[in-house]
């Protein structure tokens, strides 16, 4: 059963800090080599092919731990046939998400956009990556499962690697062939994870007569997509604010999305492949796994915030910062206090699908989309740009309520259930 020890934690941490701090970088790069219109528009188009493969890849991985994970405790492998009509649904359901989100996007930034016919050949550059995000992130649900999480984590932020590196070695290059490198990151991704996945099958055995299915899918993913709404409506609102405003904005994102990841990789990775077991497990023992969980990754959620909180006052304090990212590190400090709240809600999804009530995260994905667009709105007026992270902040506490009542009843429900 896969654990979480302490060398294990410290060899996720090592390729958490190895493989999310390259592609975290990318705002920031394109913030310095571009002019400020140049690296909004890069941004913001780079974002519509970011958008649908989050989507994808939060929904199709951990579908893929929990239904493995419920396999593995039972001493079964997927059968061949049925993991190739696995890969073949999931692909088909990562092509009808491309084509009904991204022109969704499209529509909603382009209009807004100052440069609308380059930011459409800028979007059709990225509009493939969720299909590629799909294949990757089913071999790197299985890697987790299988208790082996360090590989996925070392290139889970591949997709802005490649951009972020071809602007730094190529100043002057062409801006739509930085889009075009986002989704061949991804396929780096994929060919790594094929490899990795493909040993570790090799390596362990058990009776061939199992089906994964993507069971909650599709309400996982509608879940993901209405979440994304939030961001969506944040961009909107900041890409009429004058330039700067979205990369400053992307800026605090990535601050915030690097200790979440570092976090998430490090420690909740190595736990949801212990988690998707809960349904063949004792008990007793489940419910005593849970609460030294809680107790666990609670007291380093609070650590890890004031840590990056306090980094991010101590850069802005230091004086050595280029005069274009302090109104991101600035950003990046105060939405830092939603970090606790987001890690809980991260866990609760998990939880969710483990316990096959993902429906109950399409509700709400809704409920967050509304209070966030309304919040938008009310702080936006009331303090300018800033508001939108204001009203993040206050959304993502507010939602962290609202898991916990609900974890309460549905997943002591989920310990021993398939033992029957």
């Amino acid at each position: 059963m896969p654990g979480g020890t302490g060398r294990g934690n410290l060899a996720s941490a090592v390729a958490a800090v190895v493989g999310s701090l390259p592609g975290f970088t990318l705002p920031f790069v394109a913030a310095l080599v571009l002019s400020p219109r140049d690296s909004d528009l890069l941004l913001l188009a780079l974002s519509v092919g970011i958008t649908p493969a989050i989507i994808v890849s939060s929904a199709v991985e951990l579908t893929t731990v929990a239904e493995y994970g419920r396999l593995l405790g039972l001493r079964r492998e997927p059968a061949p046939s049925a993991l190739r009509i696995y890969h073949l649904r999931v692909l088909r359901f990562a092509v009808v998400l491309t084509v009904l989100v991204v022109p969704a996007l499209v529509v909603a930034y382009a209009t807004r956009s100052p440069e609308p016919h380059r930011f459409l050949t800028l979007v059709v550059a990225v509009a493939v990556t969720p299909v590629v995000s799909a294949l990757a992130s089913t071999m790197s649900g299985e890697c987790i499962a299988r208790g082996a999480p360090v590989t996925p984590i070392a290139v889970q932020a591949m997709r802005s690697l490649v951009p972020a590196v071809v602007l730094m070695l190529w100043p002057g290059v062409p801006v739509t062939l930085v889009a075009a490198m986002l989704p061949a990151g991804e396929a780096v991704r994929a060919v790594v994870l094929a490899v990795s996945s493909r040993r570790l099958r090799m390596r362990q055995s058990g009776e061939p007569t199992g089906t994964p299915t993507p069971h909650g899918l599709v309400a996982q993913s509608l879940s993901s997509g209405v979440t994304q709404l939030g961001p969506a409506v944040d961009r909107s609102f900041l890409s009429a604010s004058g330039a700067g405003a979205v990369s400053s904005y992307e800026m605090s994102d990535r601050l915030m999305y690097a200790a979440s990841q570092f976090f998430t990789m490090t420690f909740i990775y190595r736990r949801v492949a212990v988690w998707a077991q809960l349904p063949t497990m004792d008990p007793g023992k489940g419910r005593g796994l849970l609460r030294g969980d809680a107790r666990t990754l609670g007291g380093l959620a609070l650590a890890l915030t004031v840590g990056a909180a306090a980094a991010c006052l101590a850069a802005l304090a230091s004086g050595l910062l280029p005069q274009d990212w302090r109104t991101g590190f600035w950003w990046g400090a105060l939405v830092m206090l939603s970090l606790p709240a987001h890690l809980f809600n991260v866990v609760g999804t998990r939880l969710l699908v483990i316990g096959r009530r993902p429906r109950l995260m399409l509700w709400i994905a809704v409920a967050t989309a509304v209070v966030n667009a309304a919040l938008d709105a009310l702080f936006y007026w009331l303090f300018g740009p800033v508001g939108i992270i204001v009203s993040t902040v206050l959304v993502r506490w507010t939602m962290a309520g609202v898991y916990l009542h609900l974890l309460r009843t549905v997943v002591p429900a989920t310990v021993g259930r398939d033992l029957a």
